[in-house]
């Protein structure tokens, strides 16, 4: 098994505890990855992020070998992420209120200054058997995605800052449906 390095560790424990604590996940939803060169350190399938330890994270080579426990079964998106983008990480995580919003749109457009100054526009990404491709092309112009009636995925060059993008697409999401109500 893999040494998992501690600030890999350390950022992965933190990052996935915030998640789990935000309610952007639930208890075993949602991955992370880090980029290492060519490899990457990313969860475990069936990972509780708010509870990480280093058994839970697996070392994934460049020609697939991987060493730990099985690697999240989004592994083959975050490579194709890290090959098409300039991302040192990429988190996936389930934000209730952006969810909503994906199910009538192919691109969420934030109202709030905040969203339309760090996000602009959020494509949605239709389920099917391109969606890794389509998530990962939309990743090298965007910083964050959405997975229609899924999820999220953004990019970052750490873990923190694909955090930032996340939380600003959910609270960006949050405020699209309480004025939605209000209308």
């Amino acid at each position: 098994m893999a040494i998992v390095p501690a600030a890999v560790l350390r950022d992965m424990q933190e990052v996935g505890r915030d998640l789990y604590q935000l309610a952007l996940v639930t208890s075993h939803g949602g991955n992370l990855s880090i980029r290492d060169g060519a490899s990457m350190w990313i969860t475990g399938t069936n990972t509780m992020l708010g509870r990480l330890q280093a058994r839970h994270i697996s070392l994934v080579q460049p020609g697939g070998g991987v060493e730990g426990p099985p690697p999240s079964s989004d592994t083959i998106l975050h490579s194709t992420v890290y090959a098409l983008t300039g991302a040192g990480a990429v988190l996936h995580a389930h934000p209730r209120h952006a969810i909503a919003l994906s199910f009538d749109t192919d691109r969420f457009v934030p109202g709030d200054f905040e969203g339309r100054l760090h996000l602009e526009d959020v494509p949605v990404v239709a389920p099917g058997p391109r969606q890794v491709e389509e998530v990962a092309l939309a990743l090298q112009s965007r910083l964050v995605v959405l997975l229609r009636g899924h999820g999220a995925y953004a990019r970052g060059q750490t873990l923190w800052e694909a955090l930032h993008w996340l939380t600003a697409l959910e609270e960006s999401a949050h405020i699209a449906v309480i004025r939605g109500g209000l209308v």
